[in-house]
């Protein structure tokens, strides 16, 4: 008799939980979580071949904005003129919110991402995201240096916090477009109404330069959007890590530049997490990217695409196999974490229910893998299935019955 009479059971050649592969086993769900793992093949289970079951991925950090470009803009030359590009293509775009919001879901979908880490600027409704299925948190982008917008920005930061359900966070942007007040205010903010937060930070060096030296590259483009203001700006990276730090839960994003100090500062603060872009960071050029030492000192990664105005897709499995190809000496089940529960944690909390049942389904380029801590993220892998709550959302070839239809 079945252990689990009023579950569905998959047989799947491995199934790992983020810990140890297991081999030739039965997965059952019930109501949206994994209820049992049973060795062998269960009377009446599906059988979705030789393929391994594997946690939903958590794309941590992403603009799905921009999900309808067919391709990135070019990253090439100075980092402001690729913002200078990103802000041209908004004001052609001004009406493509919820038809892009809804694409990039899907795409998720497709690549094993069941939960979103999403940044969102202007044009959407809450509709947008809670009719399409989405699952994860919407960190509501604020920016402003000038003291009208930054008041405006802050009333909006109010709304949001003191309105929105609880999937809605803050974003206050990045130290060179957002006023000291308007990131007091997000930050406190966050406090009273238990939201987490979302800032880019540390991204470039020209970035550095002007936190350091009030110099530079972004000096030049805020003149020429007509808002550079003196004293505006904290010498440090660290500086505004220490403010962040007060947020109930925090991301930091990109992190690309910083030092020992802001590393060990991350480490030791356990609410905060640093959010790597691996394809994004290297199509701009940045010098190597300090994660492994961060998780050496004992810090939180979590993985994210960033959007499609830097990445071709946003397929969070090729972020991982990008990872694996360049990290030959990490084990799969490492960058699984990563791009799984690390992700989970950052943005739900460490109460995240990892019974779940968010999966991703991959096959194998070559079948019946042996190892798969060292062959999940290989060439050739892809994903073919999702599972979103126990529910498909996508499936390729499996013998299943997608339950819930694609955005839009």
């Amino acid at each position: 008799m079945d252990r689990h009479p009023k579950s569905n059971a998959y047989h799947v050649e491995w199934y790992i939980d983020g810990e140890q592969p297991q081999n030739n086993v039965t997965v059952w769900i019930d109501s949206g979580r994994i209820v049992g793992v049973d060795a062998g093949c269960s009377t009446g289970a599906i059988k979705l071949g030789r393929v391994a079951l594997i946690p939903g991925l958590v794309n941590a950090h992403t603009h799905l904005e921009f999900s309808l470009l067919q391709e990135p803009i070019p990253t090439a030359g100075r980092f402001t003129d690729w913002i200078r590009a990103v802000v041209t293509y908004r004001r052609e775009h001004p009406d493509i919110a919820a038809r892009a919001i809804r694409h990039g879901i899907q795409q998720c979908w497709r690549s094993g991402t069941t939960l979103i880490g999403e940044i969102a600027t202007t044009g959407w409704t809450a509709d947008d995201y809670l009719s399409n299925s989405f699952a994860g948190i919407v960190y509501q982008e604020v920016l402003g240096l000038g003291e009208e917008r930054t008041a405006a920005q802050c009333e909006l930061a109010q709304t949001i916090a003191a309105e929105f359900p609880p999937m809605f966070g803050l974003s206050p942007h990045a130290p060179y477009s957002v006023h000291p007040d308007l990131l007091r205010a997000s930050i406190e903010l966050t406090k009273e109404h238990s939201r987490p937060i979302a800032m880019h930070l540390a991204e470039t060096p020209a970035e550095i330069e002007l936190l350091a030296h009030r110099k530079g590259e972004f000096r030049e483009m805020l003149t020429e959007f007509g808002i550079w203001r003196d004293g505006l700006f904290a010498p440090k990276p660290l500086n505004y890590l220490r403010r962040l730090a007060e947020a109930p839960r925090a991301l930091v994003v990109h992190g690309n530049y910083l030092d020992d100090t802001e590393l060990n500062f991350l480490a030791d603060n356990r609410q905060m997490t640093l959010v790597y872009c691996p394809r994004t960071h290297a199509a701009f050029g940045h010098e190597r990217h300090p994660w492994r030492k961060l998780l050496d000192l004992g810090g939180n990664v979590a993985i994210g695409t960033d959007s499609r105005a830097s990445n071709p897709d946003l397929s969070l499995f090729a972020e991982l196999q990008f990872l694996a190809s360049r990290h030959p000496d990490v084990s799969h089940l490492e960058l699984l974490w990563l791009g799984s529960t690390a992700g989970r944690m950052a943005l739900l909390g460490e109460g995240a229910d990892r019974a779940a049942a968010d999966l991703c389904v991959v096959s194998f380029a070559v079948p019946s893998a042996k190892d798969p801590c060292r062959a999940l993220f290989v060439p050739g892998n892809r994903v073919i299935g999702t599972m979103l709550g126990g529910a498909w959302v996508h499936a390729e070839g499996l013998p299943v019955t997608v339950e819930v239809s694609a955005p839009g």
